[in-house]
């Protein structure tokens, strides 16, 4: 039977939006059980569950090596370079480059060569060089310049002797 009352379209869309918003509000209830941050209608983001207790603003006017070292010694454990990437976001720190864990990763990259804190376990896992004291490399040291002439000298003082002594035969 069809009926000759119009249709109040504002309740129904009224109606439809207080749905949509316990819906929303369930669904974001289960994503914060599975560990997964939402982004906005239809997009999550998966957090890694270690992740979760980082305090917003712990790495707060930290340089990059010393908030990844405080990660780690939270973590006890080597961690990859996405996940350092994530924990220092959690922690405050606001990336400005197109590829945060390609920055990370030369930072700490080159903190290893350096012989600092941070080694390198295997390709792009790090953790500290107090756990894995074998992995800390040397660091390179500039010569003192008065060192420097006398190594100058050793090397012109055997260049000399040796051609001395083809002269000689």
């Amino acid at each position: 039977m069809p009926s000759d009352t119009p249709i109040d379209y504002g309740a129904v869309l009224e109606d439809l939006k207080a749905q949509r918003d316990k819906l929303d509000a369930a669904i974001a209830g289960i994503e914060t059980m599975l560990g997964m941050r939402s982004l906005g209608p239809n997009k999550v983001e998966q957090v890694h569950p270690d992740l979760q207790r980082i305090e917003p603003g712990a790495y707060l006017g930290m340089t990059i090596v010393d908030a990844t070292v405080a990660f780690l010694k939270k973590k006890r454990k080597g961690m990859r370079t996405e996940e350092i990437v994530l924990a220092l976001r959690e922690g405050g720190i606001v990336f400005t480059s197109e590829s945060p864990v390609n920055t990370v990763g030369s930072i700490l990259n080159r903190n290893w060569n350096q012989g600092g804190e941070v080694v390198r376990i295997s390709r792009g896992v790090w953790g500290l060089a107090e756990w894995h004291p074998r992995l800390r490399k040397k660091p390179v040291s500039p010569l003192d310049p008065d060192e420097l002439d006398k190594e100058i000298s050793d090397v012109i003082n055997e260049i000399d002797k040796k051609s001395r002594f083809d002269e000689i035969l």
